[in-house]
């Protein structure tokens, strides 16, 4: 792989990946749990991914590589355990995130054209977005600056204004539908400070990978929860119940007219969850990757073309996300959101026990940051496998509550399948004497 990606690429690709799917998808949802607590859940979402983002970076920084995600808790912690967290993500890649952020996509360019199909529009988006892949790394990764930079406009022009129009009454009643419902919308939140995990996908592409890794994320994190806590309060300050019910137009409708409406409407929204779409298909094929040159998964499926470009596996992720779009429809968005957490969880769960062997193991200490060589560093991976943890089992609930425990089983089950898959595959690979996952070779993160 070419080291294609700078430091404002990782920065954008990060704030493309988290802003679309945080403010203009998550908040509307939280808020039928938290109402005007969803500001407040934002705030509780933060801290413990912040945790979890710490011990993202100190892996990529020590080790960058590509398909990150995968390799840390499969080398440094447990292969099985590291699969299940890539199969989990996988479901909720499928069963979520790209059918979620298509969707939500369609339905926002449906408020400006009233007259458009849902499912057909958000089935035309997702195929834009793979084309624009297919052509590389370096033109989806430029879509991307582009996309971010015009976002921040948008963003600037509902917040600006907005913010005299705010009603110091409207903050009211914060706790009113109760505690619970500010922990399910932060666990629900917590995917949208998740962007930041991208960048260890990537990190064999890195151009000067232990500096630019741990900066773009500590000044993309920052970028996010300033921008989240803006629009939140103009969101709430200004006309909470008609979040509750819709979407950020119909917030904007209230004070924006005219030219800065559609500005607002089109480089917000519609270029959020856009960059976040292609943001997800430039990393989303880096671990299935790691998992082709591993011999996990058939090596056919890893080819890459010219431009570098993983066509295969990006072909597959298109074409089942297409189907579970087609499959389960428009009234999804909820659903979809839900196992979009779920995987995003569940993938970095093994990673965050790979972060003890920086500290265990001398090889790793010796290229790790200073920070791994403090006494008190061990607390750093310990809260974040116990917020990962918590996170996960508050989400899977969730579902069993809100949509049947039917999909819950439906989750479980493809777990199942993946786990003996894996078993059957290692044996296999014991007898053809090339199971990598039986050495303790740091030589498999070398791009």
């Amino acid at each position: 792989m070419k080291k294609t990606m700078k430091f404002w690429d990782l920065v954008a690709l990060e704030v493309g990946m988290t802003i679309g799917a945080g403010i203009f998808i998550y908040m509307p949802i939280a808020s039928q749990s938290a109402g005007v607590g969803t500001i407040m859940a934002f705030v509780v979402a933060f801290v413990p991914m912040s945790i979890i983002m710490i011990n993202v970076m100190l892996l990529g920084s020590t080790l960058p590589t590509t398909g990150g995600t995968f390799k840390y808790g499969a080398f440094l912690f447990s292969p099985k355990v590291a699969f299940l967290g890539l199969w989990a993500y996988l479901f909720g890649a499928f069963v979520g995130l790209f059918p979620l952020n298509a969707l939500a996509l369609a339905s926002y360019m449906k408020g400006i054209w009233d007259g458009i199909s849902l499912v057909p529009v958000a089935l035309i988006i997702l195929t834009f977005f793979y084309v624009v892949n297919l052509m590389g790394l370096k033109m989806a990764s430029r879509v991307e600056i582009i996309s971010v930079a015009l976002l921040f406009i948008a963003i600037a022009i509902y917040t600006v204004p907005g913010i005299g129009r705010i009603e110091a009454s409207n903050f009211e009643g914060v706790f009113a539908k109760g505690i619970g419902s500010i922990i399910y919308a932060s666990a629900l939140l917590t995917f949208t400070f998740a962007g930041s995990n991208a960048v260890i996908e990537l990190g064999g592409e890195v151009e000067n990978a232990k500096k630019n890794l741990p900066l773009s994320v500590i000044f993309s994190l920052t970028v996010v929860l300033t921008c989240y806590l803006l629009m939140a309060a103009v969101s709430f300050g200004i006309g909470g119940k008609l979040l509750e019910g819709g979407t950020l137009n119909d917030v904007a409708s209230n004070y924006l007219s005219g030219f800065l409406f559609y500005v607002f409407a089109f480089g917000g929204p519609i270029l959020a969850i856009a960059t976040t779409i292609n943001a997800t298909y430039m990393w989303g094929t880096r671990s299935l990757l790691a998992l082709c040159k591993l011999r996990v998964f058939p090596s056919k499926l890893g080819l890459v073309n010219k431009r570098g470009t993983p066509w295969v596996l990006l072909t597959i992720i298109w074409l089942l996300s297409s189907i579970m779009l087609i499959s389960v429809g428009e009234s999804g968005l909820n659903l979809f959101a839900a196992f979009a957490s779920i995987g995003g969880i569940a993938v970095i769960i093994p990673t965050m026990f790979a972060v003890f062997k920086l500290k265990k193991n001398e090889t790793l200490r010796k290229m790790a940051p200073a920070i791994v060589k403090k006494k008190w560093f061990i607390f750093i991976p310990i809260l974040g496998v116990v917020f990962s943890i918590v996170i996960m089992l508050i989400l899977l609930y969730q579902v069993g509550v809100d949509f049947s425990t039917s999909f819950f089983l439906f989750f479980i089950v493809w777990e199942v399948i993946g786990m003996i898959y894996f078993i059957f595959r290692l044996r296999y690979l014991d007898r053809m004497e090339k199971n990598v996952f039986s050495e303790n070779d740091l030589s498999v993160f070398d791009d």
